[in-house]
């Protein structure tokens, strides 16, 4: 009984031997063709023992085709499948591009293999793998790569050259990637070959690099034309977009020079009314040849000035209420303001989210008025100019993304692209807030900067992995395409030109914002100056709010109270009702605050918002494989 139990334990193991069948490359084979132009036919001959594990349908070869030169530039080698057969008989195959070269998998994805030996033989083309030294060239080639997930059991490769060698040098390297172990055995073979071959089995994610090294003559260097040819192949997609923005800035140049040149300025007169005809919103249309939301906060406060409305302001929530008749004419644009606002039936309006309908016909009206009566006879805004330069940058950006060698790339390059003018947005709107200086351009300097920080911060805690856009994302194109949206936006503001009527114009508002801005020693020297009243600041007020001098006009009531040359205890006009507020004067919250309830509340909710001193896995060839 107990010899039959042994018996029955030795059949059952038996039985089980098959279960524990590896997958393996029994052998892979290279033979490598140098033609005399530099190009490399490469036959492999891959030998693979098959259980449907891994290897189900076939196998797949990685090629890595994108390189890093010498200088550090990126170098991309040709690579073209000539045939592919398994067991001697042509086998279908189908390429995938990575984001550093090709995958080709052998197989049909419908058919699946039976366990068992298979033998699949790959021949490529690929060129620019040679090195070409003072006194000898070489191919350092990286005959199986590092990447396969499968013991190699034996190595081997045959180097075979276009004519007759008087000298080889040979070395070669085994192991993972940056091995410099030297488990192979090499010699010359005949007058023009070298052969190759692993004293040891290679293990996963190990491989077999070769060395082989002749005189100068035997293979032709790569001419100056040539090399110039595969620069301008390498950096394809980068040269597009970089001359792309060149002749972008040089069109953008020629057109300013037609088009976008002021009329020289006048001779600068300070004046100490405002142009007569002129509102306070459209003074700041033309002198800024464009609208924002200030050109209707300064019509609501004029309309208000006017006696049409007045303002209340519980703690930066407005309400405007609707008064009667206003005690001076209208402009046009402000009869459209007050008709927008107002419904017959309605007499007030609060500058909420929930009226934004309202909010922003009326602004819509306002902006239609305005440009109708002052755009084209005062300035140009030459935006028609703009549309063949976009429309080239986006066939230009397109082609170039379209030439990038694979999807991985394409995405990451975008990516970089788009994410890259985000700090520099932020940049311009710190140097805006620069520039305007005060209380609001260092507010707005500082939630930039601050920006920024958490930004800077964010990556550095998710450990964002910048090193690998760098290895694949064309610096250079990203730089590019960063500029050809710089030029689109600058060039949008420096091509409006005043027209001759409209720089007239500007000169007398230049001379109008002289006498707002002026100082108060000066004042007193300026014997035509009016006299500094209550009525005189009020009435004025709109117009340093559209000319951005609110804060210099408020300071020269300060000094008339401070010199008791109006009343100590005013802190603010009739038409304006303020409820929580504590500041002395009014004015620069007023502007502040009702120009951030404008922004907010005539927007609809939601609409806003990558031979020596070599190892293993150098030199070209290389990559891995699997099963698939």
């Amino acid at each position: 009984m107990k010899i039959i139990r042994c018996l029955l334990t030795s059949i059952l193991l038996c039985l089980s031997f098959p279960g524990l069948a590896t997958e393996l490359i029994e052998s892979f084979h290279s033979d490598i063709e140098v033609r005399r132009n530099g190009d490399l036919v490469v036959t492999e001959t891959i030998r693979v023992q098959a259980e449907s594990k891994s290897i189900r349908r076939g196998i797949f070869r990685d090629f890595p085709t994108r390189y890093k030169n010498a200088r550090g530039k990126s170098v991309t080698v040709d690579f073209e499948v000539q045939s592919v057969t398994r067991d001697g008989h042509e086998e279908p195959f189908h390429i995938k591009n990575q984001s550093n070269g090709k995958r080709v998998y052998i197989g049909d994805k419908n058919t699946f293999l039976s366990p068992g030996v298979y033998e699949y033989q790959l021949t490529y083309l690929t060129a620019r793998q040679l090195g070409f030294f003072d006194d000898f060239d070489e191919l350092y080639w990286n005959v199986t790569g590092t990447g396969w997930a499968f013991e190699i059991r034996q190595a081997s490769a045959l180097v075979t050259l276009p004519d007759t060698v008087s000298e080889f040098r040979l070395t070669g390297y085994t192991g993972r990637q940056g091995s410099t172990a030297q488990d192979l055995e090499h010699r010359p073979v005949g007058n023009n070959q070298a052969y190759f071959e692993s004293s040891r089995s290679l293990g996963r994610n190990e491989g077999l690099t070769i060395v082989a090294g002749w005189p100068k003559g035997l293979v032709n260097e790569p001419t100056n034309t040539q090399q110039r040819s595969w620069f301008f192949k390498d950096h394809r997609a980068s040269l597009i977009i970089v001359v792309g923005a060149f002749t972008l800035l040089v069109y953008y140049l020629t057109l300013w020079r037609w088009f976008g040149r002021d009329p020289e300025k006048g001779v600068i007169i300070p004046l100490y009314e405002p142009p007569e005809g002129y509102s306070p919103a459209s003074m700041r249309f033309v002198q800024n040849m464009g609208y924002d939301k200030k050109c209707f906060t300064c019509a609501i406060i004029n309309l208000a000035v006017k006696g049409a409305l007045d303002i209340d302001d519980d703690e930066g929530d407005f309400k405007l209420t609707k008064t009667g008749q206003p005690n001076s004419p209208l402009a046009v644009g402000e009869s459209r303001v007050l008709n927008g606002l107002f419904s017959s039936s309605d007499d007030s309006i609060s500058i909420v989210q929930s009226n934004h309908s309202k909010l922003s016909k009326a602004i819509g009206r306002h902006k239609k008025s305005l440009k109708r009566d002052y755009e084209k006879k005062y300035f140009n805004t030459n935006s028609w100019l703009l549309v063949p330069g976009v429309l080239v940058t986006l066939i230009l950006v397109a082609s170039a993304i379209a030439s990038l060698p694979s999807e991985e790339i394409i995405v990451k390059t975008m990516f970089s692209s788009l994410f890259s003018l985000i700090p520099l947005i932020m940049i311009s709107a710190i140097w805006r807030g620069l520039k305007r200086g005060g209380k609001r351009g260092k507010i707005q300097v500082a939630v930039n900067l601050i920006a920024i920080l958490i930004l800077v911060g964010a990556f550095l805690q998710i450990g964002f992995p910048i090193e690998q856009f760098i290895a694949v994302v064309p610096l250079p194109l990203v730089a590019g395409v960063i500029a050809m949206f710089a030029l689109h936006y600058f060039f949008y503001q420096w091509l409006k030109a005043p027209t001759l009527a409209g720089r007239r114009l500007l000169d007398s508002i230049e001379g109008f914002k002289h006498y707002l801005d002026i100082a108060e020693e000066d004042e007193i020297a300026a014997t035509n100056a009016p006299k500094f009243t209550i009525g005189l600041y009020e009435h004025y007020l709109p117009y340093a709010i559209a000319l951005e001098l609110e804060n210099e006009w408020t300071a020269r009531l300060n000094h008339a109270i401070a010199a008791g040359l109006v009343e100590s205890h005013y802190s603010h006009p009739g038409w304006y009702h303020t409820h929580g507020r504590h500041d002395d004067h009014f004015s620069s919250a007023l502007s502040s605050s009702f120009d951030s309830a404008i922004a907010s509340s005539s927007v609809a909710p939601g609409s806003s918002s990558g031979s020596s001193g070599g190892s293993s896995g150098g030199g070209g060839g290389g990559g891995g494989g699997g099963g698939w």
